[in-house]
């Protein structure tokens, strides 16, 4: 998939724009008039900023987590909310998040500080309140599952940043 984007991008700017997305596909054989075109730009662009990102791309083709993933992620979330109610605040998340296990750090791309502030700006999506619902929660694995190739390897990462 990596290759695929890369070669879709032709201004190197890890972007696909309207023009860079329709003419990518078409090297692949797929032909699309501008409404269909509009239509896939709304499914993977996902920030509407318009263009198509690595991240966006990657969520777009690979879907919904799995079923396993999805289990691990609320086992993750249930440990977070303590009381059973179905919320969890921000505060909740940062007494336990343990960004060393990530796997950016683990190949050296970003620190654990710089991990766990992006991994901060990733909650209170759906409503700014200070409550990270269990879907905000699920939607935010999407995206890290989406780069994260065998089941295995999510299990690993997950149980080490929530410690389960």
């Amino acid at each position: 998939l990596a290759r695929i984007f890369k070669n879709m991008d032709d201004a190197g700017d890890r972007n696909l724009d309207p023009n860079d997305f329709k003419w990518g596909l078409y090297d692949y054989g797929i032909y699309l008039e501008d409404d269909e075109l509009k239509i896939l730009m709304e499914y993977f662009d996902r920030d509407r900023n318009g263009v198509i990102n690595y991240d966006e791309f990657l969520v777009g083709i690979r879907g919904d987590l799995n079923d396993f993933r999805l289990n691990l992620v609320y086992q993750a979330y249930q440990k977070l909310d303590k009381n059973g109610d179905g919320t969890v605040t921000l505060d909740d998340i940062a007494m336990i998040y343990d960004a060393s296990k990530h796997p950016e750090v683990l190949e050296g791309k970003k620190t654990e500080e710089d991990v766990f502030k992006e991994f901060m700006k990733q909650w209170d999506t759906q409503k700014a309140d200070g409550i990270v619902t269990p879907e905000e929660f699920a939607q935010y694995y999407k995206d890290v599952s989406a780069s994260i190739d065998s089941d295995e390897y999510f299990e690993v990462m997950i149980k080490n940043a929530w410690k389960l």
